[in-house]
């Protein structure tokens, strides 16, 4: 029985101690994390798809918004309009404004409002 455990703890050794049942001394190559140049490419376009349609959202947004304020707290003048036909707001100072495409407010000069036809 001692032999046979003997034996056993011998073979035990041999096998452990083989290199053969290691790994490999070369370390293995990993392409995990490196992006090929199309995904870069590719990523990189939807990224400015994203940020320029996130751009027009927000404008949009910001443009409504003030347009909304305007004519909760400002008069809308009936009888002018902006340099390129845009609806005309009175605030409570007498001044005149429209609103622009990213929601701000552009003060105008009386003198160059038209009339509306």
């Amino acid at each position: 029985m001692k032999k046979l455990f003997v034996l056993a703890f011998a073979v035990g050794l041999l096998v452990a101690g083989n290199p053969a049942s290691a790994q490999d001394d070369k370390p293995q190559k990993s392409t995990v994390g490196k992006a090929t140049s199309g995904v870069k490419k590719g990523a990189k376009k939807a990224w400015k798809g994203t940020k320029k349609g996130a751009k027009t959202v927000g404008n949009e947004t910001a443009e409504l918004a003030t347009k909304g304020r305007a004519k909760v707290t400002d008069k809308k003048s009936d009888q002018w309009v902006g340099p390129a036909g845009q609806a005309i707001y009175v605030d409570d100072g007498s001044k005149y404004y429209w609103i622009n495409e990213k929601g701000g407010r552009m003060f105008i000069a009386k003198d160059q409002l038209k009339a509306k036809q």
